[in-house]
């Protein structure tokens, strides 16, 4: 922390800053806020921030804000406290005679058991383990559900009541009160803990507020001014009040709010503005001519990042996000830089303005000095800090001197280039302190000589990497690789190899990480960072805003010391860093709501940055900025069945099966850039093994769904590279229709066996019944045929016989000579008998 103060001192008194900016973001009614007039802000135990306004309680996790007032079931809009009583629950308590909770998302009312609830300005928990309500009606402790008065004998009655604001402190409590809001200022009383017993009432102190700073430190506002609890009170005279030292830097102003950070660096709400006092003694003072909306603030907070919030009853919320940045539109009247240069391990930083022809030298021991050339006018000029100075401008390189003895500088022209048609854009030194200029041409500047080689195209950037391989990405998507070799008389500028189309979408920059990476800007197609084995390509990643990125027009490219690299904007500056293979993005400007196009950043040798932008001069200082170890959780914090109206899931996580349609809201609370912040999901349960496309959207929508079991699995990732991704799951079952059930399904299959099995026994029955039928039948025609058969050989025997006989009967009368006509007849006779017989026979049959 010292040495933070020791560098944003430094910077403030190189720059001599008149208009220095601050970094806050702000959060009004346009990004969700239920009101601007907000009062105070509170952090629960999973990171969500709950902002108390004048109309309403609104939620924040950094995502979106969940809002709630009385059309919500909000008491009336004005909310007093918000206090944690448990694990999901909350409790709201607004300017009235109720109280309301929060679970799960869910506004509720609390019922007390006697049905009697005190308007309470303020509830505490005290380390003897109860809740205390501070009330218009009285002192009240919660207890089995109600909340029961505690009696102050000896005390005026008219003193014991309106208590308004307490503080614990050392197991007592310090209590304010303003019977009925009628005095100018306040009574102090006092209430022992341990003993439930009123120590002190002293109505001469005349106080205002109370600010607990730490668990043994109590400053109290008075008409008078501030003061603090002396830690040797006693029961005797628990009231010992000293006056602030001058030597603390407190303003004398009458104090809105005061907090002291996890930092102990204290923080003093006035009318004019807000100071931050550091334990050094150093002060910063916030008003609006540095960035704060308004000078006059409700609250002052700290969230668990060591972020600091600001309420106000006239734009709501806003947050110093970052510390580390300062912006200055303007250094001091009449310095306009245009250019800025640092010597790689230096500390010294050197200003070029275009406009009043001026070089300015900020030195490290806080010394500036300026020298001038108004004979001179060279637009688009750069400034280069290698073997002596240069400035380039045009076709022409210029050697910088300084005048001895005076204010001003002299230029000599060293090399020009009449045949550039396009001049000279960029220039670096490497390794060496040789001076590397690129235009459409590739020029060193080694030993006083000048090297050369062409590049066929415009180039805007050079770079030089750990080999000290001159690196060149021209706009026709070639790049090119170089070395200077030879001897220090006879240099030599030679091209070691040429890659076409290893990128696309017309490089505008270039650099060379410490790993042998060289990283390309493009001009629409966002940056990449090429692999090489030696001068063999390897592979290549594209980082786009899909990534994170600001902008996928990238200008300028910059690595620092700690091998991340630095991508110039005309929406932005990033940090990109580089874990497991992994590019995490850090959004630097925009997420401390700067949006500033940014043309090149240069580092010094104690890694702070000086940013050239469109708009003047940002800062940022490389040291961390969070000092304790929270980390954000993922969490569902809002599950809604939305086939009609939002209704909650309920807790067995079982849903009938029109009870389809579905809406997932996820929270990671972080508040350090938030807007980086990335949500992905995968549902299990429909066959589908692929994550979703990390999005900022913090909502999941399923819509018919078909009944199963499923597991929603989510995933937060912080492209700033803060916090490691972090997943979360929730299961949830959705019933199939009674006619899709297990039991139905047997029943139906029972039903259709039962039927399946009496057709089978019809069928059967049935056949059984016409093989009965046909058997009859054929044993009919069998005893038929039999019939007619017995009558066949019985006739056919008979009239054969008959006719045998005759026939017998007629030879032997033949042999005799006698006559044999009448036998003849009566063959004939027999034969046609059986004929006709043999026709009824066959009558029969058929």
């Amino acid at each position: 922390m010292h040495r933070t103060a020791l560098i944003l001192a430094y910077l403030f008194i190189c720059v001599n800053c008149f208009s220095q900016q601050y970094p806050f973001v702000h959060y009004t009614p346009r990004e969700g806020l239920v009101n601007n007039r907000a009062r105070f802000i509170f952090q629960d135990s999973k990171g969500k921030l709950y902002i108390a306004t004048y109309g309403g309680l609104s939620v924040y996790d950094g995502s979106r804000f969940m809002n709630y007032a009385t059309n919500n079931g909000l008491a009336v809009d004005l909310v007093n406290d918000v206090v944690e009583m448990g694990e999901d629950s909350i409790w709201v308590l607004t300017n009235a005679n109720k109280i309301n909770y929060l679970i799960r998302g869910r506004l509720k009312e609390f019922h007390p058991a006697d049905n009697f609830t005190p308007l309470t300005n303020q509830l505490l928990k005290c380390s003897n383990g109860y809740y205390y309500a501070i009330a218009d009606d009285g002192f009240f402790r919660l207890e089995h559900k109600r909340f029961i008065k505690i009696e102050f004998p000896g005390l005026a009655k008219q003193l014991a009541k309106t208590f308004f604001q307490a503080a614990e402190i050392d197991n007592k409590l310090y209590i304010l009160s303003n019977p009925d809001y009628k005095l100018a200022a306040s009574n102090l009383l006092v209430f022992d803990l341990s003993r439930n017993k009123l120590l002190a009432c002293d109505t001469n102190i005349k106080a205002d507020q109370l600010f607990r700073l730490s668990a043994h430190e109590l400053w109290v506002s008075t008409a008078k001014g501030l003061y603090f609890l002396d830690v040797k009170s006693n029961d005797v005279n628990p009231i010992q009040l000293r006056p602030i030292p001058d030597s603390w830097h407190v303003p004398k102003e009458p104090p809105k709010f005061i907090l002291r950070d996890r930092q102990n660096s204290t923080w003093v709400a006035t009318g004019k503005g807000v100071y931050k006092i550091a334990k050094t003694g150093q002060t910063t003072f916030f008003t609006t001519e540095n960035g704060l909306p308004t000078k006059a603030q409700t609250s002052i907070f700290e969230d668990y990042e060591n972020n600091i919030w600001f309420t106000n009853d006239l734009t709501g919320v806003c947050k110093l996000a970052n510390s580390q940045l300062a912006y200055y539109p303007v250094l001091k009247p009449g310095h306009t830089p245009t250019d800025i240069f640092i010597r790689p391990s230096s500390d010294s930083v050197w200003m070029y303005d275009d406009f009043h022809r001026r070089v300015t030298l900020l030195r490290p021991d806080g010394q500036t000095e300026e020298w001038t050339n108004p004979n001179e006018s060279l637009p688009y000029a750069q400034f280069v800090s290698a073997n002596g100075q240069w400035l380039l401008s045009g076709k022409s390189i210029f050697r910088w001197n300084a005048v001895p003895n005076s204010k001003h500088y002299s230029l000599t022209l060293f090399y020009k280039d009449s045949l550039n048609p396009i001049g000279f854009i960029s220039a670096i030194t490497d390794g060496t302190g040789n001076l590397i200029i690129v235009s459409d041409k590739l020029v060193v500047v080694t030993a006083n000589k000048i090297l050369s080689e062409p590049v066929h195209y415009m180039a805007d950037q050079v770079a030089v990497d750990k080999l000290n391989h001159i690196w060149v990405a021209t706009r026709s998507d070639q790049l090119y690789c170089f070395e200077i070799s030879g001897t220090a008389n006879e240099p030599k500028l030679s091209l070691l190899r040429t890659f076409d189309k290893v990128v696309r979408g017309s490089p505008r920059s270039i650099v060379a990480d410490q790993a042998g990476n060289v990283w390309i800007g493009t001009r629409d197609e966002g940056l990449y960072c090429v692999h090489f084995d030696g001068l063999n390509l390897r592979s290549w990643k594209q980082l786009t805003t899909v990534n994170g990125l600001s902008a996928n027009f990238v200008n300028y490219l910059f690595c620092d010391k700690d091998n991340n690299i630095w991508a110039c904007t005309p929406s932005g500056l990033d940090k990109i860093k580089i874990d497991n293979d992994h590019f995490l993005v850090e959004n630097i400007t925009k997420s401390n709501n700067l949006y500033l196009s940014i043309l090149k950043i240069q580092e010094t040798k104690q890694g702070n940055f000086w940013i050239l932008t469109t708009a003047g001069i940002v800062t940022y200082s490389s040291l961390p900025q969070r000092t304790n170890d929270w980390k954000p959780r993922l969490a569902f914090s809002d599950v809604v069945i939305s086939n009609a109206e939002q209704t909650a899931i309920p807790a067995t996580h079982e849903l009938s099966h029109n009870q389809n349609n579905l809406s997932f809201q996820l929270s990671a609370p972080t508040y350090i850039d938030e807007k980086q912040t990335r949500f992905s999901y995968l549902l299990e349960g429909i066959g589908n093994k692929n994550w979703s496309t990390p999005s900022t959207d913090a909502s999941i929508n399923f819509v018919n769904l078909p009944a199963g079991e499923y597991t929603l699995r989510a995933k937060a990732i912080f492209l700033h590279g803060l916090y490691p991704d972090i997943e979360s799951s929730y299961s949830f079952t959705i019933l199939p229709p009674w006619w899709q059930t297990w039991w139905f399904k047997l029943l139906v299959s029972i039903v259709v066996l039962g039927l399946a099995l009496l057709g089978l026994r019809f069928y059967i029955n049935r056949k059984l019944a016409l093989q009965r039928v046909v058997l009859e039948k054929r044993r009919a025609i069998e005893q038929e045929r039999t019939r007619i058969a017995t009558d066949m050989h019985d006739d056919l025997g008979a009239g054969l016989s008959q006719i045998k006989f005759l026939s017998e009967t007629i030879g032997l009368k033949k042999q005799q000579h006698l006559p044999i006509e009448e036998e003849i007849s009566d063959i004939r006779t027999f034969s046609v008998e059986m004929i006709d017989k043999m026709g009824e026979i066959v009558w029969a049959l058929n």
